[in-house]
């Protein structure tokens, strides 16, 4: 937003509520990973993977302002109020105090926080001199991010170490050390780092004490030396026990006796688990390492968001392990080598990548280490499309990376590893551990066959089923065009939006466009009640869903990208080649329409297939022989 007085004079236009130089202000000051910490688990699983600024600010202003929470690790309420009334003022009942600060404080120069002291700033970075802004803008916005700024006589609050990636995420350096024993204090007010300052100073302030002054001098003139310890540019180092290397064992202890096991044999590392094909797959393979390996065999651990939504797709009796709980407030180097540290510590015979971006990062990086204690595995499903139609993902750089690393990949489709065979030339001894492997149909046995002819012949309205998530890969705006194309089709959508990249609005669909909210498995749907299945994603391996509609007998009109022709041929279903034209859909379901027995032949050939082709008896044993001989087996 553009304000539309001067730079010195009141701004008109509102952000959020917030004059814009304000809203500005804020958005310098917000630190997701110290905002996502005084937030339970769910809260944070709803604010998505690694949430940016914008989606913090605007949680903040609409959640955490009214419930007191700190945006901003660099701003203290107490601290703040302290220093208002040294200067005769007080923040209004009712206000926020934080946001009294940027409408008021700021402009008083009123420093809030406890971890910055800007005389001391400017007279060790005497550069700053010539900043243009209030200097401590220039800690908000740089200094806190780059460590050869220090903020205070406390010191730097922080090891010393750089992370390229601090300034990108707004991930200050001092944030481990300000999130360390995060337990023990009310992280809305205070924490151990910022009491730990606030004693530094009160020792410092009383060596000004004109009594204690004069008793030094007096023994500076025996000893004349005994003023040099005492120079304020000597910053105070934190103790032993701040170091982020303690934290980090103390992390990977915590995490190990979380799990309850001390040893297992395949450790699984997932990234969360909510509706998707991938924490599917997860469920499955934990299974079938779980019948290989018995009893407390296998552990599943959580490295990227604290959601678990579908604990029911993993076997009652293994032990999982949020781990995003244990490594809060780290960077990414660190949480990595605590996950490093928990592996080690667990001495499994093989670590399992099944979409974990913290496990990639670690093999990519210390791969050599890990692979020197565990065989490393993972599955690979897709590549990700960005917007210009380049590839990116797991089979891209984590796999380049990796792949010295991994004893084996599994590919649910052949397609999938073929493509990455080709791309990366790889010789026999690679092409080896290369394994396409069906996975399992889900256990249910519902089948709906007949019921398109059925429905056709009583003259009831055409009615679609689309399920899954509403993000860019799906295409839900194909499904918008087609809905617009055939107003006589009722399309009744299942699923929830679980990314930031689409733009879904209730209000705007067509009116024959019904969302059906979020479904609990694709057999309690009201499959008999439905046409077809409609599939329209833009990229894809073996989709579950279209796995699930072919073992229901339902008819399917679905994109012919990735591994889906794999298992939609002409023969078996509609599969559309020109996957981004949504008349080419609109052709293919009139084909459907046009001979319904047809339709359903092709449907009740390809259930005949799946039940085939997908056995769960068949996986459990591949995997078992996998786990037990490698992949020569």
């Amino acid at each position: 937003m553009r304000p539309t007085a001067g730079a010195d004079g009141p701004d008109v236009e509102e952000t959020q509520g917030l004059a814009s130089s304000v809203f500005e202000r804020l958005r310098w000051c917000a630190h997701p990973r110290f905002y996502l910490a005084q937030l339970d688990e769910g809260e944070r699983g709803r604010l998505g993977d690694e949430p940016g600024v914008e989606a913090v600010v605007k949680h903040y202003l609409e959640v955490g302002a009214p419930r007191g929470l700190r945006v901003s690790a660099l701003f203290n309420p107490d601290w703040y109020a302290d220093r208002l009334a040294e200067i005769g003022l007080a923040v209004p009942d009712g206000e926020v105090p934080f946001l009294h600060w940027l409408r008021t404080g700021w402009d008083r120069r009123v420093v809030p926080t406890p971890l910055f002291d800007p005389d001391w700033y400017l007279e060790h970075h005497p550069v700053l001199e010539s900043h243009p802004r209030w200097i401590l803008h220039h800690y908000l916005t740089r200094g806190c991010y780059q460590p050869q700024w220090v903020p205070s006589p406390a010191g730097r609050h922080h090891g010393g170490a750089a992370d390229d990636g601090a300034a990108r995420r707004q991930d200050p350096l001092f944030l481990p050390e300000l999130l360390h024993r995060a337990v023990d204090h009310d992280l809305t007010r205070t924490s151990w780092l910022e009491e730990g300052v606030r004693a530094v100073l009160d020792r410092r302030r009383r060596l000004d004490d004109p009594a204690l002054r004069t008793q030094i001098d007096i023994a500076a003139d025996l000893e004349p030396g005994l003023h040099s310890p005492l120079r304020v540019e000597l910053p105070t180092v934190a103790p032993p026990y701040a170091h982020p290397g303690t934290r980090m064992a103390e992390a990977a202890t915590a995490a190990h006796s979380a799990l309850g096991v001390d040893q297992v044999d395949t450790v699984v590392l997932v990234p969360h688990c909510r509706m998707s094909g991938a924490a599917r797959v997860a469920g499955l393979f934990t299974d079938a390492a779980r019948v290989a390996g018995g009893p407390d065999s296998v552990a599943v651990v959580s490295t990227d968001l604290p959601v678990f939504e579908r604990p029911s797709l993993f076997p009652d009796d293994v032990r999982v392990l949020d781990l995003t709980r244990h490594v809060a407030g780290m960077a990414q180097p660190a949480r990595r080598d605590v996950l490093h540290d928990l592996l080690q510590a667990l001495r499994p015979a093989r670590v399992v990548l099944i979409n974990s971006l913290l496990g990639w990062q670690l093999v990519g990086e210390r791969g050599e280490d890990v692979a020197g204690f565990a065989d490393v595995g993972a599955y690979l499903f897709t590549w990700e499309i960005d917007e210009h139609g380049h590839r990116y993902g797991y089979p891209v750089g984590p796999f380049q990376q990796g792949l010295p690393h991994l004893s084996w990949v599994l590919f649910d489709s052949d397609r999938m590893r073929a493509e990455l065979v080709d791309r990366y030339l790889m010789p026999a001894a690679a092409r080896d551990r290369m394994i396409f492997l069906r996975n399992p149909i889900a256990d249910f046995s519902v089948d709906v066959g007949g019921v398109l002819e059925r429905r056709r012949a009583a003259g009831l309205p055409v009615r679609v089923l689309w399920a899954g998530r509403f993000d860019r890969q799906k295409r839900f705006d194909l499904v918008v065009d087609i809905a617009r194309l055939r107003p006589d089709l009722e399309i009744c959508a299942w699923g929830k939006p679980v990314l930031e990249d689409i733009d879904l609005d209730p209000d705007d669909l067509p009116p024959n466009i019904r969302l059906m909210g979020v479904y609990d498995g694709f057999d309690q749907l009201p499959l008999d009640e439905v046409d077809f299945l409609l599939y329209t994603s833009g990229w894809d391996g073996i989709p579950n869903v279209v796995l699930e509609g072919a073992q229901s007998g339902l008819p399917i009109v679905a994109s012919a990208v990735g591994g889906v022709p794999e298992v939609v041929t002409p023969e078996t279903g509609y599969p559309v080649a020109e996957v981004d034209d949504p008349a080419a859909y609109v052709a293919a379901i009139e084909a459907l329409l046009a001979d319904p027995a047809a339709a359903a032949a092709r449907a009740a050939e390809l259930r005949r297939q799946v039940h085939q082709l997908f056995d769960a008896d068949d996986y459990r044993s591949r995997i078992a022989k996998l786990l037990a001989e490698g992949p020569m087996s």
